[in-house]
């Protein structure tokens, strides 16, 4: 993918790094940068000249092969996530409570070992707004206690009862799961 000098590039589209979907990385390679993004199943993997830059209209080149008509369709796929528009059938998973307190968890637990306080470990979860409602006796306080707590908790051993390997503390001896 390059810039487009070419007559009439203004009626291109324009590169937008941001306007595509999905997990987005940049890797630096022999060639330049490579950009690699993930949307549900689809990967989409180009790389980029050093000419191109933010709101440049484009040109992409694929390479010329005996299977290039049976990759159009890939390709128009491509070129849509490249205008912003996710995939059809993006089969995306909704974040669930609990997933949202094992990364707060241990998003606390990071901010912890790094150093901060409780206070500042507030602000970075629940925003900076947070400042404004925190008191030394208060429930964001608690909160982040709590979330401390459960990181802790999970660093020594309740990580394997996530991963279906070890039994939780519920559980009693002896009620093994039926098959």
């Amino acid at each position: 993918m390059r810039a487009s000098r070419a007559h009439g590039a203004s009626t291109r589209p324009t590169f937008d790094l941001w306007r595509v979907p999905g997990r987005k990385r940049l890797a630096l390679g022999g060639s330049g940068l490579t950009l690699l993004t993930e949307v549900s199943a689809q990967r989409l993997r180009m790389s980029l000249a050093d000419d191109l830059c933010d709101g440049a209209a484009y040109t992409c080149a694929v390479p010329l092969g005996p299977g290039l008509r049976g990759q159009l369709d890939a390709f128009n796929a491509q070129a849509q996530v490249l205008q912003g528009h996710a995939p059809a059938g993006n089969s995306t998973r909704a974040v669930t409570r609990a997933a949202l307190l094992h990364l707060r968890a241990l998003q606390a637990l990071d901010g912890a070992q790094a150093g901060a306080s409780h206070r500042e470990i507030a602000q970075a979860l629940f925003g900076f707004e947070a400042a404004v409602r925190w008191h030394a006796d208060g429930e964001l306080r608690a909160a982040v206690r709590h979330l401390l707590r459960r990181a802790e908790a999970y660093m020594s051993g309740g990580y394997l009862s996530l991963a279906g390997i070890q039994r939780t503390a519920t559980e009693s001896p002896g009620d093994e799961p039926v098959r």
